[in-house]
């Protein structure tokens, strides 16, 4: 979880995930030098949770460098492969989401997806992933970094796995640049909610 200042909704976002049924769960949750109470919000978590871990940038970095950061401090801390999520700190889970797509975990697939939604105020709108199509394309239908989970043989050479050139369309990038080598499972049940708000990049 990466996040600056979002005292708003980060209560929410974290006990969706610590109410995650798939119990060999890890929260990394890293602050990136918020200046409202945002720290204070993950170290009352960290201390009620043991697999909630807190954590704070070296400074205030752009999103998609913050990212990087925080999976180079995972890839530093796990020995054993492992899948993991990026999570922001406004978004939800549904409880299935780790535990529906961990299912074919042993099927050493580089990506595990499902599809989700995005919530607007009380209106939620289903989104498909491009990936559930015959022709995938990031441009007419997006893949949803919230709903997916990476296998950690693409961070085995490089410790990245978005361009720190890209700070708006990272996402993208990353799609178009290595989403034909990836092998991947898309399960269509809808596990995530993409919160659109005042604040969130879709709107700015």
């Amino acid at each position: 979880v990466n996040v600056f200042n979002g005292e708003k909704y980060l209560e929410e976002s974290l006990v969706s995930l610590i109410n995650q049924n798939y119990k060999n769960t890890t929260i990394h949750c890293f602050d990136n030098h918020s200046t409202d109470k945002t720290q204070e919000i993950i170290k009352e978590y960290a201390n009620s949770y043991s697999n909630l871990i807190s954590y704070s940038t070296p400074r205030h970095i752009p999103l998609v460098v913050a990212r990087n950061y925080a999976l180079s401090i995972l890839k530093k801390n796990m020995s054993e492969p492992f899948y993991f999520g990026y999570c922001d700190a406004d978004d939800l889970w549904d409880k299935n989401w780790v535990s529906s797509l961990m299912a074919f975990g042993d099927q050493n697939y580089d990506l595990l997806v499902c599809n989700y939604y995005s919530l607007e105020g009380n209106q939620q709108t289903r989104i498909s992933s491009c990936l559930s199509q015959t022709r995938p394309s990031p441009f007419n239908c997006p893949v949803g970094i919230l709903s997916c989970l990476f296998s950690s043989r693409l961070i085995e050479i490089e410790s990245t796995l978005f361009n720190n050139d890209f700070p708006i369309s990272w996402d993208t990038e990353f799609w178009i640049r290595r989403g034909l080598d990836l092998s991947y499972i898309h399960i269509s049940d809808h596990l995530c909610y993409y919160r659109i708000h005042s604040n969130s990049l879709v709107q700015s």
